[in-house]
């Protein structure tokens, strides 16, 4: 086919220039924006020095890397040295919930089910951390964060119940209740009817793997990241449903008042009109952001590196280019600069997709021959630029 897409010949694994986060985050990568990365790593450092807990606001345009950010340190081996030598980091990722029916259910439902987490898991989180305590001392650490003796006790239950038939009741309590019947075989008065239940039950999950020790000895506990992603899609919740999920947020941050880490990533139209982000996420959450990080388009030269970087990552191009072709191939320099420098917005997914079009072109006209053409400023100025900004399939 005369469009076919032979990365081979460019001395190349794969499309470094994926518009779309992978499929699976170990493949993650982090190429350029070395401002950005610095950033992250401050805050993590931070976070292994401290016990207290972190609020970080993500906000830049769409596109700008913070789905992307979410993936690359939601991986442990992606932090820095000091940081994990130091104490254990435990990452949850999850999106704000689309449906608006009712998003605080959703996000507690998604949350338990999460890839990092489902049932099992939780059940293995919180088993682990009732090893050692009688029931008395794990019911009262449990309550301290549930605020609720019949939630404790279900956690409780959870943990340590051995037998099939309640471990079969305990599931669909915590996920979606029993009936009555059920409820007296578990013993438990009532089930989690309420929203303010559901953000305590979250908190609860995470303080079991941030660990129940009362101290603030960091040895003793791990930190737990929480990162909620697509939080501008608030503007589509009815005053009620926003409220109810804003006022959960803050009660997730204030039973957790340490080793906990929560990012909350938002993209707006004006992403630097900060009244925009006080309205979508409240007073009270804005008042406990403790670290805002923006994701500002690239510069030129930032571009350059980024694509630079992406290209010559080992996951792409684990041999060397053969003797006279730039570190850019297939772009010559001078033209990947055209590429980038009149983009409307220079953001790495726009970036990828210029960078996709303009190689998906050269394939179609036939302009490769592994390693003998290139991208160069003449072909750059050939192709029409509606072409190179298209949506890519």
């Amino acid at each position: 086919m005369r469009d076919q897409m032979n990365w081979d010949s460019l001395f190349l694994n794969g499309n470094p220039f994926d518009i779309s986060p992978p499929m699976d985050s170990e493949n993650v990568i982090w190429a350029g924006m070395t401002k950005l990365e610095q950033h992250f790593n401050e805050i993590f450092q931070q976070a292994a020095f401290s016990s207290a807990t972190q609020v970080v606001l993500n906000r830049g345009p769409y596109g700008g890397g913070k789905t992307h950010a979410s993936l690359y340190f939601g991986i442990e081996d992606n932090l820095p040295p000091e940081v994990t030598k130091r104490t254990r980091v435990y990452s949850i990722n999850i999106r704000l919930p689309k449906e608006v029916g009712n998003p605080s259910h959703d996000f507690y439902v998604d949350f338990l089910e999460n890839e990092k987490l489902g049932m099992t898991r939780v059940q293995e989180i919180i088993s682990n951390v009732v090893t050692g305590l009688s029931e008395a001392e794990a019911l009262q650490s449990f309550h301290k964060v549930l605020g609720s003796e019949e939630l404790a006790r279900a956690f409780w239950l959870f943990g340590t119940e051995d037998t099939p038939e309640k471990q079969a009741l305990l599931r669909p309590y915590f996920l979606e209740g029993c009936t009555r019947t059920d409820l007296k075989k578990l013993g438990i008065a009532r089930n989690i009817s309420k929203a303010q239940d559901r953000f305590r039950v979250i908190a609860g999950v995470l303080q079991c793997l941030i660990g129940l020790d009362a101290s603030r000895d960091i040895s003793q506990h791990s930190r737990v990241c929480l990162w909620i992603d697509e939080m501008e899609d608030m503007i589509y919740f009815t005053s009620a449903q926003f409220r109810m999920l804003s006022q959960g947020l803050r009660e997730i941050i204030d039973l957790l008042p340490n080793f906990f880490t929560l990012f909350l990533n938002m993209s707006l139209a004006e992403p630097k009109e900060y009244d925009d982000f006080e309205t979508l996420l409240g007073r009270a959450v804005i008042d406990r952001i403790t670290n805002s990080i923006y994701f500002s388009e690239l510069e030129i030269d930032e571009s350059m590196q980024y694509v630079n970087k992406l290209i010559n990552n080992p996951i792409y191009r684990d041999k060397p280019l053969p003797k006279g072709l730039p570190r850019t191939y297939p772009f010559e320099v001078k033209a990947l600069e055209m590429l980038v420098e009149d983009l409307e917005k220079r953001t790495p997914r726009d970036i990828n997709k210029r960078c996709h079009n303009a190689i998906n072109h050269a394939f179609h006209d036939i302009h490769f021959e592994a390693g003998k053409s290139i991208i160069d400023q003449k072909y750059v100025m050939k192709i029409e630029k509606n072409d190179l900004d298209r949506e890519t399939n």
